[in-house]
């Protein structure tokens, strides 16, 4: 993957215009309308949720789209650069959302937040440890664009193994995600947070099994030249 070419560079201004937007219109209905204290709470409650959601969203088809790369079944469908598209613009468009999210948790008074709590991990009482890894998964999401931005600046190897941490990170995420939200004890938010996770182990699996098969077959192939 690498990041960003003059087609991606639209959306991903477009995507910050809108969220910029939407920032905007909160801040703009919560402090000059000047509404009660639980309105507003109530407002940017909306606001994180839905911008959690969305990123999660976006997120999920990014690491699975990357998780798909290395098998067979785009090729078959003539669709590798399709897909290849849509794990950029998606890995991109996490980030206008996580903005609004942060920006969200931070407004909402309901639970107090600092800038602190959001960006250092283990320094917020609230739910402590499933906040600590979204924060964690965050850091990881920023090296993953960064590592595929300077791709070919710091070499194909060192960029696969940075892109290791995808894997731990989505999981991370899902787990911030279902033990830190206010509402994800309901079908629906589990159902997000479930689906892709479920999609996601079964092509992890997939991706071992295709390894240890061309590792099992190297030697074969060696023994074969020898013959020859």
């Amino acid at each position: 993957m690498q990041l960003i070419n003059e087609r991606q560079r639209f959306p991903l201004i477009l995507a910050f215009i809108i969220a910029a937007a939407v920032v905007g219109f909160s801040f703009f209905t919560t402090k000059v309308l000047n509404p009660p204290a639980a309105t507003a709470n109530t407002t940017y409650w909306y606001l994180e949720r839905s911008a959690g959601f969305t990123s999660y969203g976006l997120l999920s088809i990014a690491v699975l789209l990357g998780a798909s790369s290395s098998l067979s079944f785009w090729d078959r469908w003539n669709m590798r650069k399709l897909m290849t598209q849509m794990h950029q613009y998606a890995s991109l468009l996490v980030f206008p959302f996580l903005f609004c999210h942060l920006f969200g948790l931070y407004m909402d008074k309901s639970v107090p937040t600092t800038i602190k709590n959001l960006l250092i991990p283990f320094t917020d009482n609230y739910r402590m440890i499933p906040v600590a890894f979204g924060i964690l998964a965050l850091y990881a999401w920023v090296m993953l664009i960064a590592s595929s931005y300077f791709r070919e600046k710091i070499g194909v190897r060192v960029w696969r193994t940075i892109h290791i941490i995808s894997f731990p990170m989505f999981l991370s995420v899902t787990f911030h995600g279902v033990f830190s939200g206010t509402d994800s004890n309901k079908p629906w938010a589990l159902f997000i947070y479930l689906f892709p996770t479920t999609l996601f182990v079964i092509l992890c699996v997939k991706r071992m099994k295709k390894n240890r098969y061309k590792e099992v077959k190297k030697p074969h192939q060696k023994d074969y030249q020898k013959s020859i």
